[in-house]
């Protein structure tokens, strides 16, 4: 058994040396925050989907909104944890300042790598590659990684490398972070060999994996044994924040929209919450609130503010338990065997509610009418974006501007193939023989990350329904 250090864990190397000098007023971890926040692939998520794609109204949360929210949700984990872990003498004080920097960061980036219409666009992705695989032999195993395509494992390649800022590295996060982010630290031919094709999650692509190798080796997340990789304490945290947030806004939006009766669905929680401790005093904050409200406001404004009170009231007592299961499991989660011991894949596996909250947010939100009409429209838009980009990448014409797949190709960004032309060395080679693996990767990264309207947009032009 090797317990992992913090010393290592919050690890500030990065794989290109930075230039930035070192001051005491602010860790890496922020200098972290500071690179990515005005950059394009966090600028894109504004026109991501968290649940409703392509809406025109100003109060449905995108996946920008969604990851602000995150955000600050892990922040708010990563002071408590802390200030738990330093009085217990686990950390020291500046250690849990870059914690909580760290997390900070991590869920601000942490959707980066989705593609257009949420979650069932990885779905699309992942099922069109498998349902041609055959046409891709060439390329052996290495065609899992497109089978297994993954928004996390996605992250981890624009953090690395399609961000590009001036080299190879792209935004060139510290190790600690880039740890953080791998969420499932295992290969899609590890999946694949273990026959677990229903959770295909990934941490990462072939074309990441020495990088993988460095970030974990950097860490210390793997066992004595060499055999387990052991996942990043904070990941834990970040994966909490990530489900807080998500599960009680995802319902708040629900409300808005009109998917969810406010004064049916309040009734089906408070049977639920009423019968836990530590969640029963939400309902009498609540009618303490409608009885104020219901005095100077109009019902659809009382409607809005109770849910999201409702959301708020929750999502405070998560934070609270969350930080609770962290502390009071440290030694299992320090030691990479928290599941082994608590046989809880997650700490919000601890609070019971959410499992309810969960199927509130499957009837109301994922499983509603509209949402259901716009991934048929997402399955026919992204299935021919593949079908025509991976056409262009695969003819021998591709760089031929004269043909229908020159013309095609050409509207891959600049950027997506400069990447293509470094080495695993970070040097660039002008006339780099581009391989099969990495034209099709190119699409991917370019497909991925598209927006919703771009892709929509894309589509109708390429099918001749709309002119550029």
């Amino acid at each position: 058994m090797v317990k992992m250090e913090w010393k290592k864990l919050l690890s500030t190397k990065r794989v290109r040396k930075t230039e930035t000098p070192l001051e005491p007023f602010r860790n890496d971890f922020e200098k972290d925050y500071e690179r990515v926040v005005s950059s394009s692939s966090l600028r894109r998520l504004q026109d991501k989907a968290q649940v409703f794609p392509l809406q025109e109204n100003d109060f449905t949360r995108t996946r920008l909104t969604h990851s602000i929210e995150v955000s600050s949700i892990a922040k708010s984990l990563g002071k408590r944890v802390a200030y738990n872990l330093i009085a217990n003498g686990y950390m020291d004080e500046l250690q849990g300042e870059k914690l909580t920097s760290l997390l900070s960061v991590c869920g601000l980036v942490h959707d980066l790598g989705n593609p257009p219409f949420g979650h069932y666009g990885e779905d699309i992705i992942k099922n069109w590659f498998e349902s041609n695989k055959k046409k891709f032999s060439s390329i052996g195993n290495k065609i899992d990684d497109f089978c297994c395509f993954d928004g996390n494992a996605q992250t981890i390649r624009i953090l690395s490398k399609l961000q590009y800022m001036k080299d190879a590295y792209g935004i060139n996060f510290c190790y600690g972070t880039l740890a953080t982010l791998l969420k499932y630290p295992q290969s899609s031919h590890e999946v694949i060999k273990e026959k677990i094709l229903s959770k295909r999650k990934i941490g990462f692509f072939e074309s990441e994996k020495f990088l993988f190798e460095d970030i974990i080796s950097e860490t210390g997340m793997k066992d004595l044994s060499g055999n387990k990789i052991m996942r990043h304490p904070a990941t834990y945290l970040l994966e909490a924040a990530d489900d807080i947030a998500y599960l009680f806004a995802d319902l708040e939006d629900a409300v808005k929209k009109d998917y969810a009766i406010w004064g049916k669905l309040k009734k089906d929680l408070f049977k639920v919450l009423d019968k836990t401790d530590d969640f029963n005093f939400v309902h009498e904050k609540i009618k303490k609130m409608v009885k104020t409200n219901n005095q100077r406001l109009p019902e659809n404004d009382c409607v809005a503010i109770e849910a999201s009170y409702f959301r708020v009231l929750c999502q405070g007592k998560c934070i609270e338990l969350v930080c609770n299961e962290f502390v009071d499991n440290y030694e299992f989660i320090i030691n990479g065997q928290y599941y082994e011991q608590t046989k809880r894949k997650s700490l919000c596996d601890a609070i019971p509610v959410i499992s309810k909250i969960r199927d509130k947010c499957v009837m109301y939100a994922y499983q509603n009418s509209e949402v259901l009409s716009l991934e048929i429209i997402a399955k026919n838009v992204l299935e021919t974006l593949l079908e025509k980009f991976i056409h262009a990448a695969m003819d021998e014409n591709y760089k031929d501007k004269r043909t229908e797949s020159g013309k095609i190709y050409s509207k891959i960004s600049q950027n997506f193939l400069l990447i293509q032309k470094f080495n695993k060395n970070g040097r660039y080679i002008k006339n780099k023989k581009i391989g099969t693996y990495e034209q099709i990767q190119t699409v991917i990264d370019y497909i991925s990350g598209m927006t919703d309207s771009y892709a929509l947009n894309l589509h109708k032009t390429l099918l001749g329904t709309k002119l550029p």
